[in-house]
């Protein structure tokens, strides 16, 4: 399983092989709404944001079928 955007590959496991089930990947993204807003459209399980966080960043969090999550950054 894996997501690919603007030619970057992201590879999230679901084999237990391969890690501990509920790890986070970071993301920085130029535009964390507009992105949030793609998501939504696409039915993607949001689980947090857009939200502003006290040290300076927007983000939001996304979870996988497993509970990995991947945190998208706007800095």
């Amino acid at each position: 399983m894996g997501v690919s955007r603007d030619g970057v590959w992201l590879h999230a496991s679901s084999f237990s092989g391969d890690g501990v089930s509920g790890g986070v990947a970071n993301v920085i993204v130029e535009d964390v709404d507009a992105l949030h807003a793609e998501l939504v459209a696409k039915g993607a399980r949001i689980v947090t944001g857009p939200v502003d966080q006290t040290w300076g960043s927007r983000e939001v969090y996304v979870k996988d079928a497993d509970g990995n999550c991947i945190r998208f950054i706007e800095q």
